[in-house]
């Protein structure tokens, strides 16, 4: 199954399989929640149904797709870090040489599909590069990155992109409402958060994401106010992932400069603390806006090549900043967030 608006992908692809031109090494690329996995997915079971369609449509009877769908099929290997935030190693790299290896021998098809590919280390990349340069017949190697950036240009020259952009709003607006169900929740505040991605949006509110959202914005309206204390307040949002914190904080941080800058209210991510955004404005110079949010910037990218950070510290520092905006008068600052 692939997603309405990975049509155009999906054909591009498929045609260059029924004309004997597909290439030994796709790079499925995009943000974050757009559906590449399970692009990646559906393409590997099309490619070894025993009854696809001329559209590459499987007909998930046939035993190859039930393995398939099992994730069982002896020739798809599956490659992923090892546990949440760690890199794919260099032995991971190491069983998809020799898994490709054996479609040469065996004449089947094989099929390796690397998720968060840009997640190797330096050893696994090289020992990648080493496969790619010397592809076996009857295999393809499927790498999924969310961030280009971090693979190495030797890697990115021996693979077909294929770059996979947001849906339009309305499509993204509409498979998502589909799949809450409940009118109650706000579709559109969950697919603004995800940046426009469905799959990341769904991913918000199944894992509770707005009511820990709900609880640092809270927090730092009211850290704001020095009403409360910032390393009791790290320890509270202990719980929440470090990454999600940083997006979270520079998410707010972002808002709150649009709105220094006077840009409409139109393009605000927050709209549901904009009267919070609005009443924090002046309590902060355009440039000490700035400078945070180039902070936040460099943690983020920090966090994303997998540098150790001290949670609680870290939390500590970001949150000690939101005190630490100018003086205004304790009018203004009763104001905040009320």
């Amino acid at each position: 199954m692939i997603y309405l608006w990975q049509q155009k992908q999906w054909q591009q692809i498929w045609h260059a399989k029924q004309q004997d031109r597909l290439p030994h090494a796709l790079l499925l690329t995009g943000i974050k929640g757009v559906g590449k996995a399970e692009f990646a997915d559906a393409f590997a079971r099309a490619m070894l149904c025993q009854q696809v369609t001329a559209a590459g449509e499987c007909c998930n009877h046939c035993r190859a797709c039930r393995l398939a769908a099992n994730h069982t099929h002896p020739n798809i290997l599956r490659v992923v870090p090892e546990k949440s935030g760690a890199a794919i190693k260099v032995d991971q790299i190491r069983e998809v040489s020799d898994f490709i290896a054996q479609s040469a021998l065996q004449g089947e098809y094989k099929i390796v599909i690397i998720t968060k590919a840009d997640d190797m280390n330096i050893n696994a990349s090289n020992a990648l590069l080493k496969t790619l340069e010397e592809p076996s017949s009857n295999s393809l190697l499927i790498l999924v990155s969310d961030q280009l950036e971090r693979l190495p240009a030797t890697i990115l020259s021996r693979c077909q992109r294929i770059l996979f952009p947001r849906p339009s709003h309305g499509e993204a607006l509409t498979w998502l409402e589909n799949k809450l169900n409940d009118a109650a929740i706000d579709a559109n505040l969950l697919l603004q958060l995800a940046e426009g991605a469905p799959l990341a949006a769904l991913a918000l509110q199944k894992n509770d994401v707005l009511s820990v959202r709900k609880l640092l914005f809270d927090t730092i309206c009211i850290l704001n106010q020095g009403k409360m204390d910032p390393i009791k307040s790290a320890s509270n949002l202990q719980s929440m992932d470090i990454l999600l914190f940083i997006d979270f904080n520079l998410s707010f941080i972002t808002d709150l400069l649009r709105l220094q800058l006077k840009i409409s209210n139109e393009v605000i991510i927050n709209k549901d603390y904009v009267s919070q955004l609005h009443a924090l404005r002046d309590h902060y110079s355009m440039q000490a806006s700035m400078n945070f949010m180039n902070e936040l910037s460099t943690l983020r990218k920090q966090a994303c090549v997998g540098i150790n950070f001290n949670k609680q510290l870290l939390m500590e520092n970001v949150l000690v900043k939101w005190m630490g905006g100018e003086q205004q008068s304790n009018k203004n600052k009763e104001a905040i967030c009320s």
